[in-house]
Parts: C-alpha cells; sequence; structure tokens
C-alpha cells in the first residue's frame, strides 16, 4: 500500500480577518468547494499543469506558492500515480463539521474513499468577495 501526503498550509492571520464575518457554507456549498477543489487538485497531478490549481487559490497562497513549487510539492502524486477520478461521485465522510479556524479560514475536512483509494482532506478557504479561494490543501491518498 503506498500512501502520500501533501500539504501546504498557509497561515497569514493578519489577512484573514474578515473571513470571520462569512457565514459557514451550506452543506451543498460544501459539496461543491471540496469536489472541485479535489478535482481541480487530480487535475493537476494528472497533467502536471498547476495553473488552474493557482487561479482558484487565494493571494496568500499564490504569493507563496508559485505554480512551479505547486508542481514540485505534488511531484509524489504524479510519480505514484495517485489519481481520484472517483471523489466527483463518491459519498464521503466529514471528520469534522465545518467551522473558521483560530485564523478566520473555513475548514472542511473528510475522507472519501473510491473502490481503490482513499482520499483524505483537509482544506482551507478564505472568502475573497463572493467566491471562496484555496488558502491550504492537505491531501492523503492510499491505494487500498
Amino acid at each position: 500500500m503506498r500512501s502520500i501526503v501533501a500539504a501546504l498550509l498557509i497561515l497569514i492571520a493578519a489577512s484573514l480577518s474578515p473571513a470571520r464575518a462569512a457565514e459557514i457554507p451550506s452543506d451543498d456549498e460544501q459539496d461543491v468547494l471540496i469536489r472541485s477543489t479535489l478535482m481541480t487538485f487530480n487535475d493537476a497531478n494528472m497533467t502536471g499543469n498547476y495553473a488552474v490549481l493557482a487561479a482558484k487559490a487565494s493571494k496568500q497562497f499564490q504569493a507563496q506558492l508559485p505554480v512551479d513549487k505547486l508542481a514540485s510539492a505534488f511531484e509524489s502524486f504524479r510519480k505514484n500515480e495517485l489519481f481520484f477520478e472517483g471523489v466527483v461521485s463518491a459519498d464521503y465522510d466529514s471528520y469534522e463539521k465545518a467551522s473558521f479556524d483560530s485564523d478566520g479560514a473555513l475548514v472542511l475536512a473528510g475522507v472519501f474513499k473510491t473502490g481503490d483509494i482513499q482520499v483524505k482532506y483537509r482544506l482551507r478557504f478564505v472568502q475573497d468577495g463572493n467566491a471562496w479561494k484555496i488558502l491550504g490543501i492537505n491531501v492523503d491518498a492510499n491505494k487500498l
């Protein structure tokens, strides 16, 4: 069994305080955030092109992790072919109720099991206008 963990967490508390004024998204909105983020991440790993993942990320994330660093950080997913298209339609379990962390970031965490792979995730978002932007991504993929 191969396991790969990738974590990119950006903690910029001063710039996150406006997120605390935001409301927790509805269950349906959370579902869209989780699935679209993981699919963008998966597509980036499959193609080696991290431009869209970076474009969907917050300014803080982009400033600290340009596209070339993203490609380097997630090289093990490509090398080990840990791809998980099945999260588009698979059921998942949330580890914790959606909440804001001490830095004001929205945190969504859980696990997908899609037949031959288990994908644990912890995603952090900050609100930018009306859109939620990726602030941090932690994914652990295990072939079963």
